[in-house]
């Protein structure tokens, strides 16, 4: 994949956390912003369904669904990308066009799917601290700010995945042609994906769980 200019930086920070070869390609989004020879052929798909096979039992409905169709959505998405990867060099014959627009559906739909995970989390934290405020007398009364400030402080990664995602979901937007952003703007999502999808390999803590 062709690496654009804005995107050097980025590029360098992630090879050297990651400590393999990847490639970010934010000029055209349907491809994956990083990648590592782990993601690969089916073994990383097969990682995906195996994840969805044991979140299926999750007892909260939101979570549940949520978790395992994103987990599914991105078995599908590394499966056609790595097809249009093969058929742009020529190696199988597809239609790129149609495999490239598969791979950015299931792009956007593993991303919506991740956004509202996200939310649900954040407004359940939020329940809680609440919660916690209100058994405590002498803290009864906090403002909404001290809320969310307790919640950021005790759940980081719940708000860098949610910024991920935000950042994220534009790329396969733009590329479907849903929204037409300049390509400025689409370098700009991308960058602020990778950058922090980078902090969560370096911070395993900012990481979000798998459950």
């Amino acid at each position: 994949a062709v690496v654009s200019t804005q995107s050097t930086g980025v590029v360098l920070i992630v090879c050297f956390v990651r400590c393999w070869p990847c490639r970010l390609d934010l000029s055209k989004p349907s491809l994956f912003s990083i990648s590592s020879p782990s993601d690969f052929g089916l073994g990383k798909s097969v990682d995906h369904i195996r994840s969805a096979s044991v979140s299926i039992y999750i007892d909260d409905p939101i979570l549940r669904y949520s978790i395992t169709l994103s987990r599914i959505s991105q078995a599908f998405q590394l499966l056609f990308d790595n097809a249009y990867l093969l058929s742009s060099l020529g190696l199988i014959r597809f239609q790129s066009d149609k495999v490239q627009a598969f791979t950015n559906k299931f792009w956007l739909y593993a991303d919506l799917l991740n956004l509202i995970r996200a939310c649900y989390e954040i407004q359940r934290e939020v329940q809680h601290q609440r919660e916690r405020q209100r058994s405590n007398l002498k803290n009864y009364e906090h403002s909404n700010y001290e809320t969310c400030r307790a919640v950021v402080r005790r759940r980081p990664d719940l708000f860098v995945d949610l910024i991920k995602n935000l950042a994220d979901v534009w790329l396969p937007l733009n590329a479907l042609q849903i929204t037409q952003h300049s390509p400025g703007l689409v370098g700009l999502c991308g960058t602020i994906s990778s950058l922090l999808g980078a902090l969560t390999v370096w911070d395993r803590s900012l990481k979000l769980g798998t459950l």
